[in-house]
């Protein structure tokens, strides 16, 4: 019994470091096909994915640092914080599919600016996927009564919010620290006021129910 779960872990942890392995290929990629386009247009147009795709793989570094260092998280407060701070974070994971309104700026042909956006939203995608699936797992352990539903659902609806908040109304997510009275003021007005906001409600449901429908794809291959 103890070998078969001995072998059922080191399964899990080298199907785990296939998928990683793939990922990081992936952003290789998008460097790659970056890179090219930098050389061929002469033009740093693109460039800002980088960044974009850096913000996203934050959260995913929050839920690996607590899923390594569990003893450092035990305290609820702690737990709770990182919770925040992730929470903060994680729009920025699909907030690179919002990239694709750039994709008629010009300089390459269509076709290969599609191939450098979507490379790189698919990757933030990947990102975000892999971290909610983390948190949840988390979650679920400090919360065994919640249906996990109850966690993802709300945390797709709140990723469709921030990007809305983060393309249109040109937020990001340091702003909470360094402009907190705007941001919540704006948000307020969208809570409170939905019909003058609808298309921000619009949005937030629209791109709430396209991460949870892609979300069981991809969090099969990561149970």
């Amino acid at each position: 019994m103890q070998l078969m779960r001995t072998i059922r872990l080191l399964q899990h942890r080298i199907g785990r470091s296939r998928h990683q392995y793939t990922l990081y290929a992936s952003v290789l990629f998008s460097m790659a096909l970056l890179l090219f386009r930098v050389l061929h247009t002469g033009s740093y147009l693109r460039v800002s994915l980088i960044w974009n795709l850096f913000l996203a793989w934050i959260p995913f570094l929050i839920t690996g640092w607590m899923e390594k260092h569990p003893e450092k998280i035990k305290n609820r407060y702690n737990w709770y914080a990182c919770f925040v701070v992730w929470l903060l974070f994680i729009p920025n994971a699909p907030y690179i599919l919002t990239d694709l309104f750039h994709l008629f700026d010009g300089g390459v042909p269509l076709w290969f600016d599609l191939f450098v956006i979507f490379s790189f939203a698919w990757n933030g995608m990947m990102l975000g996927y892999m971290s909610i699936r983390s948190m949840e797992k988390m979650w679920s352990n400090r919360h065994s009564r919640w249906p996990a539903w109850l966690f993802t659902f709300p945390v797709m609806f709140l990723c469709g919010m921030g990007v809305y908040i983060g393309r249109y109304l040109r937020y990001n997510s340091w702003d909470i620290v360094k402009d907190p009275f705007t941001l919540l003021g704006d948000m307020r007005d969208i809570v409170l006021h939905p019909v003058e906001n609808r298309h921000a409600w619009a949005f937030t449901v629209c791109m709430g129910i396209f991460l949870s429908l892609m979300y069981p794809l991809v969090k099969k291959q990561h149970a």
